[in-house]
C-alpha cells in the first residue's frame, strides 16, 4: 500500500496553535495552550477520528518498504502523537531520521529533525535547538517555506523559554513574514498571540493586547472559535492586570459566550479563574468565592491539576481576606496535596525525557558508527584496487628501499642525537640566562625602591627633627640655618620614587600592567602596585616594611585582590597566578 506524502499545510494547520499560543494564569503565570487544546478542544468524535488516523497509519507502516513512503508514514505518526504520546512520537521521529539518513532523503531529514525538536522543546534546550537548526538547514535545501516558518517558530519558543527575548522576537517576526507571504492566516494568528506574550514579558505593558487583537481578528474571520475564545481570555486577563477592570470583564464575557455556544467545557476553569481575579480586585469577595469554587469543581471534574491548584490558591486568598482563618488553613492542606501530585507528574515526565534522550543519543551514535563503517568499507574497496596495482611496483623496489632506508636510518639517528643534544644544551643555557637576568632585574627593582623609600623616610625624619629644633631655637640666625638645612634635605627627597619604580618595572615586565588592566579593569592603583610586588615574589613582611603598612593590612589587601581576580574559592597560588601575566 502506498503511503501518502507528508501533508505539510494540513498538518501544521491542525497542530500549530498547540505549539504557539499560550493561555495565561490569573496571577501572571502562563500555561502552555497545547495542554488545553488536548484536554478541551476535542470532542469524543475528534479523539476517535485521531485514533482512527493513527491506526490507519500503523497499518500502512506494517506493509511499507524501507523507502521514502515509510519515512512519510513515520513522520505522519510522529505529528499525530506528539501531543498525546510523546514517547511514541519520539520513536517514530527517530526511526524516520535513521531511515532518511540511510536513503539520503532530504525532506525526511527536515521533518524528522523538526518533530524531534518538538518532542524536546519544553525540557531540553540544547538538544531541541540543535535539532531545529538541522531541520532548518534541510528545509532550506528543499525550499519548504512552511516548514522554515514553523522551525523559526520553534526556535522563537526556545529563546522565549530561555528569556532571550530579543532573539525570540527576531525569529517570531521571520516566521510571521513568511506566513503572511504564504497567506497562512490561521498559523499567523498563533504567532501574533506569541508576540503578545513576548511583549508582556519584555515590556510589561498593555501593548501586548494589540497582538492579541490581531490574532482575534484572524480567528474570528476564519471561525476558529476555540482559539478566538483564548484570545479574548488573554485580552481580558491583560486588561484586568493593567487596571482596566470593566474592559477586561467585557472580554471575559465574550470568551464565556463563545465557550457556552461551542461547549468548550475545559476552558471554563480559566475563564472562571479570571472572573475570580476581577471580583477580588473590586473587593466583591462573595462573587469571587463563587467563581473560584466553580473553577475548582470543573478542574476536578476534568482532572486539571494545574487549574485545581490555581483555584485553591484563589480560595485561600479570599478566605484570608474574609478573615476566615479556619477555612484558609483547611485549603492549605489541599494545596499541598495537589502540589505533590503536580510535582510527581513533572518528575515522571523528566524521567521519560531522560530515557528518550538516552535512546536518541544511543541511536544517533549507532547511526554514526554504521555510517562510518559503510564509508570505511567503500574506501577499503577502492583502496584494494589501488593497492593491487601498486603492489607489483612495490615488490621491485622493496629490497633497494630496505638497504637505503637502513643506511639512512643509522646516519639520521646519529645526527638526530647530536642535534637534540645541542638544542637541549642551547635551550637550557638560554632559559638559565633569561631566568638569571629576570631574577637580577627583580632584585634590582626591589632594592632600588626599598632604598629610595627608606632614604625618603630617614630624610623626612631628619626634616621633622629639624622643624622641632627650629621651634625651640631662640636666635634668628639659628632658625635661618636650620631652614636652609631642611630645604637642602627636602630637595634630596625622591618624590617620584613610586613612579620611577613603576616605569622601571614595566621595562622589565613589559605587558604586565596592560594585560592586568584589560582583564581586570576594576583594580585600583594600590592593588596594581600590590600585584607588582607579588610579581617580584615579595613576601607580605617585605611589602609591609616597604609600604609602611602592617602585615595584617597586607594580608587583608591580598584577600581582596584574590576576590577581584576571581580566584577566591580556588587553591590557586596568588604569586603563581600573577606570574602568568
Amino acid at each position: 500500500m502506498k503511503s501518502p506524502e507528508v501533508n505539510t499545510l494540513g498538518l501544521f494547520v491542525i497542530i500549530h496553535y498547540c505549539t504557539f499560543a499560550t493561555m495565561k494564569f490569573t496571577h501572571g503565570i502562563r500555561f502552555p495552550f497545547f495542554l488545553i487544546l488536548i484536554l478541551i478542544g476535542a470532542s469524543t468524535s475528534t479523539i476517535i477520528a485521531e485514533n482512527t488516523d493513527v491506526d490507519s497509519l500503523l497499518e500502512q507502516l506494517l506493509v511499507a518498504r524501507q523507502d521514502t513512503n515509510k519515512v512519510n508514514v513515520l513522520i505522519d505518526l510522529a505529528s499525530k502523537t506528539v501531543f498525546s504520546d510523546i514517547k511514541a512520537a519520539e520513536q517514530y521521529a527517530r526511526r524516520a531520521l535513521q531511515l532518511s539518513q540511510k536513503i539520503n532523503y532530504t525532506k525526511g531529514l527536515a521533518y524528522s529533525n523538526y518533530w524531534l525538536a518538538m518532542v524536546y522543546v519544553d525540557n531540553e534546550f540544547d538538544l531541541a535547538e540543535s535539532l531545529a537548526i538541522q531541520s532548518l538547514e534541510f528545509a532550506n535545501e528543499i525550499n519548504d517555506e512552511i516548514l522554515i516558518a514553523m522551525v523559526y517558530k520553534v526556535i522563537g519558543n526556545l529563546y522565549t523559554d530561555a528569556k532571550r527575548y530579543n532573539d525570540a522576537l527576531s525569529y517570531y517576526n521571520k516566521s510571521l513574514d513568511l506566513l503572511v507571504k504564504l497567506n497562512q492566516d490561521s498559523i499567523a494568528a498563533a504567532i501574533y498571540s506569541n508576540l503578545g506574550i513576548l511583549q508582556s514579558e519584555m515590556h510589561g505593558d498593555i501593548h501586548s493586547i494589540d497582538y492579541y487583537l490581531k490574532a482575534a481578528e484572524i480567528n474570528q474571520r476564519t471561525k476558529n472559535y476555540l482559539w478566538l475564545t483564548t484570545n479574548y481570555l488573554n485580552i481580558g486577563s491583560d486588561y484586568i492586570k493593567f487596571g482596566q477592570l470593566e474592559k477586561g470583564k467585557s472580554y471575559l464575557d465574550k470568551s464565556l459566550k463563545i465557550t457556552n455556544e461551542n461547549d468548550f467545557a475545559r476552558v471554563y476553569p480559566y475563564i472562571f479563574s479570571n472572573y475570580c481575579v476581577y471580583f477580588i480586585e473590586i473587593k466583591n469577595y462573595d462573587s469571587a468565592l463563587i467563581y473560584a469554587q466553580k473553577a475548582l469543581d470543573i478542574s476536578r471534574d476534568h482532572s486539571n491539576k494545574i487549574m485545581e491548584l490555581e483555584a485553591l490558591n484563589h480560595l485561600k486568598d479570599i478566605y484570608y481576606k474574609k478573615n476566615d482563618l479556619k477555612k484558609t488553613f483547611s485549603i492549605f492542606g489541599q494545596i499541598t496535596s495537589v502540589t505533590d501530585s503536580i510535582n510527581k507528574y513533572k518528575q515522571l515526565k523528566e524521567l521519560d525525557l531522560m530515557e528518550m534522550r538516552f535512546r536518541y543519543e544511543e541511536a544517533h551514535r549507532a547511526q554514526e558508527l554504521e555510517n562510518a563503517v559503510l564509508k570505511a568499507n567503500h574506501y577499503r574497496k577502492e583502496l584494494t584496487y589501488v593497492l593491487i596495482i601498486l603492489f607489483a611496483g612495490f615488490v621491485i623496489f622493496i629490497f633497494l628501499f630496505l638497504y637505503i632506508a637502513q643506511r639512512n636510518r643509522t646516519h639520521r639517528k646519529i645526527l638526530e642525537q647530536k642535534t637534540t643534544q645541542l638544542e637541549n644544551e642551547k635551550l637550557s643555557l638560554e632559559n638559565e640566562k633569561i631566568s638569571n637576568d629576570l631574577e637580577y632585574k627583580n632584585k634590582e627593582l626591589a632594592t632600588n625602591v626599598i632604598y629610595s623609600i627608606q632614604k625618603n623616610k630617614v630624610l623626612t625624619g631628619l626634616i621633622e627633627g629639624l622643624v622641632e629644633i627650629e621651634k625651640n631655637a631662640v636666635k634668628e640666625e639659628t632658625k635661618d640655618a636650620i631652614q636652609k638645612i631642611s630645604k637642602k634635605i627636602n630637595e634630596s627627597l625622591e618624590s617620584n620614587a613610586w613612579e620611577e619604580f613603576e616605569v622601571r618595572f614595566q621595562q622589565v615586565h613589559k605587558a604586565f600592567y596592560e594585560t592586568l588592566s584589560v582583564q581586570h579593569p576594576d583594580l585600583t592603583p594600590n592593588e596594581k602596585r600590590l600585584c607588582a610586588f607579588l610579581r617580584l615574589d615579595m613576601s607580605s613582611k617585605e611589602i609591609s616594611r616597604l609600604t609602611g603598612q602592617s602585615i595584617s593590612a597586607i594580608v587583608v589587601a591580598r584577600t581582596r585582590l584574590r576576590k577581584k581576580l576571581g580566584i577566591t574559592n580556588t587553591e590557586q597560588n596568588l604569586v603563581t597566578f600573577l606570574s602568568q601575566y
